[in-house]
């Protein structure tokens, strides 16, 4: 009996965890069109407090490449 109910919960806490790591915020960063687009606003951010004219070029392009694919998904 004893067994039974480890087992179930650690099926329960499996599927605790898959849910989690869907809706989590690391989802956020593996989805098609929000990926670019927050990867890209985090470079240009650190690009600005940095004063890094490259890198907020680099994080423009990369949230534009976002814009992109959510234009053409929409």
């Amino acid at each position: 009996m004893k067994e039974q109910k480890d087992k179930y919960d650690d099926q329960l806490e499996e599927q605790r965890r898959l849910k989690q790591e869907e809706q989590g915020f690391k989802a956020m960063f593996k989805h098609k069109v929000v990926g670019p687009l927050t990867i890209g606003v985090c470079i240009a951010l650190v690009g600005v407090l940095f004063e890094t004219e490259p890198l907020i070029w680099i994080g423009i392009g990369i949230h534009g490449f976002g814009w992109y694919l959510a234009v053409k998904d929409g």
